[in-house]
């Protein structure tokens, strides 16, 4: 039975061990050192992005920014970002 307050693992991960989304975004890291999975990855958003911009925002760019971002759009369909971090303390970051 679990008790309230003990760890199931009290001495934590190993030092020098990596979980799963690390060793992930390693292998992520070495595929796309190489350069012609580079250019290949750039034809591709590109014609994402072309197809539908406003899709390719929503789903490529904006899990990308951090959580403490803040983004408008204006009539011209220019995006503006800011910083949350330096908005007012007592506004807790959306």
């Amino acid at each position: 039975m679990f008790q309230v307050g003990v760890s199931g693992n009290p001495k934590g991960r190993p030092k020098g061990t990596c979980g799963g989304r690390v060793q992930a975004l390693a292998e992520l890291d070495r595929i796309l050192a190489r350069r012609s999975n580079k250019r290949l990855l750039s034809e591709v958003l590109q014609k994402e992005f072309r197809a539908d911009p406003v899709k390719f925002f929503k789903t490529v760019i904006m899990p990308l920014l951090p959580r403490e971002s803040k983004l408008a759009m204006d009539h011209d369909g220019i995006i503006e970002w800011k910083s949350r971090l330096g908005d007012d303390p007592g506004e807790k970051p959306r």
